[in-house]
């Protein structure tokens, strides 16, 4: 058999946070790693705000955001029920033993583009504009084709985020029916009101629980506000600004709290974006992030699991090519088994009234189970003495569809 030329041990398919983590930390261990992005950097990107957990692995990177220009510090979470005025404050430096204090909201753009940035330092060579159009693994390789022409290496890594390259063209993307399915978004600035400051002062992100599901409110730098309402039955043939500007304007404390702000961003909107995908790897073609699955935003894990996987990923590619086997991925398909689990299950229970009053904001009363929904909040899901979280993990989906 004729030995195919490799162009690298490792391409990587979309410089996201799972890809550039991916390929920063194949960097660490020697591997050569392409990374393939079909955008150019910096470019806009929602989901600003980080779990505590995703800070000491961003570390053993070489990033840190203290101090950057696009993170505000963030201390916690607040959860409100705007019709019945409940509220829970989760304070991340009260969780359990071990779990990291603190994380922060980022300007993603700039947030991306500085993981980017650190795994070109590392070594890794980054090819922006390139926009994977086919690929095929072979016995001894993967080939990846587009406009750039062929890259040819021992392991693909499809981090391509929610369009789910491999996923998708394979047909292997299952959608999950039982969480928001449609998100409205902006940025506001600037938000100096004082209902703003009682809230959202000190970095928190406000989670606001309304009618038509639930809202995000992150605070980021320079007086700006991301804002988006995620509905569990939307309106059909409304537009992302008829949704949320009319959510704004008839909440009188929506109305207070973005008084004299106006939109800086322009109104977004994506539907049907909760997924599973059925075979996430095969021999040379592996997944990680939301190539993999995304779930729900409310509890902002996305960004966070896939630094977090991509970690574990690496070890495992890395191992295998150094010593010329095929990669054994059972700890990194536990930790993401474990990791998108939980929070399933806690998205799911999110969606019933009835539970956030009777146990969510009733956990605020008991220390040990308010310091477990902190862990779990802050992403710490990878331990074994979080009662709430073997809870979770042990009960079954209401779903009809399949779930990872």
């Amino acid at each position: 058999m004729v030995q195919l030329e490799l162009d690298c041990d490792v391409a990587i398919v979309g410089a996201g946070p799972a890809g550039s983590s991916a390929a920063a930390f194949l960097r660490l261990k020697g591997v050569s790693v392409t990374v393939l992005e079909r955008e150019e950097f910096p470019r806009f990107h929602i989901g600003e705000s980080l779990l505590t957990m995703s800070i000491p692995a961003l570390a053993r990177m070489g990033v840190r955001l203290e101090g950057a220009s696009f993170a505000n510090l963030k201390p916690g979470a607040l959860f409100m029920h705007e019709s019945s005025g409940e509220q829970l404050r989760v304070d991340f430096s009260h969780g359990l033993p071990g779990t990291f204090p603190h994380a922060f909201q980022v300007e993603r753009a700039e947030f991306d583009a500085a993981l980017a940035r650190r795994a070109g330092e590392l070594g890794a060579s980054l090819r922006f504009g390139c926009a994977v159009r086919s690929w095929e693994e072979r016995e001894e390789a993967v080939v990846l084709k587009g406009d750039f022409g062929e890259l040819r290496a021992k392991v693909a890594i499809d981090a391509t985020g929610q369009d789910a390259l491999f996923g998708r063209r394979q047909r292997t993307v299952e959608a999950l029916d039982r969480f928001g399915r449609c998100a409205s978004f902006s940025t506001f600035a600037p938000v100096r009101s004082e209902t703003a400051r009682r809230c959202v002062g000190n970095g928190d992100i406000l989670i606001l629980l309304v009618d038509a599901g639930w809202m995000w409110l992150i605070p980021l730098t320079q007086g700006r506000v991301s804002v988006g309402i995620v509905e569990r039955n939307p309106k059909p043939g409304l537009s992302a600004e008829e949704v949320l500007g009319s959510t704004l304007r008839d909440s009188r404390f929506l109305s207070d709290f973005f008084a004299g702000a106006e939109p800086i961003q322009p109104y977004r909107r994506i539907a049907n974006y909760s997924y599973y995908n059925a075979r996430p790897a095969s021999r040379r073609c592996l997944t990680v992030g939301d190539a993999s699955a995304f779930l729900d935003p409310i509890f902002s894990s996305g960004v966070t699991v896939a630094i977090t996987t991509a970690e574990r990923l690496a070890e495992a590619v890395a191992s295998a090519i150094a010593s010329g086997t095929e990669p054994d991925l059972s700890d990194y398909r536990e930790q993401c088994r474990k990791a998108y689990t939980t929070f399933d299950r806690l998205i799911e229970r999110f969606y019933r009234p009835e539970w956030v009053r009777n146990v969510f904001f009733s956990a605020g009363k008991e220390d040990r189970m308010l310091r477990e929904f902190t862990a779990i909040l802050a992403g710490d899901v990878w331990r074994d003495d979080n009662d709430v979280q073997r809870m979770l993990l042990g009960s079954a989906s209401r779903s009809l569809t399949s779930s990872a």
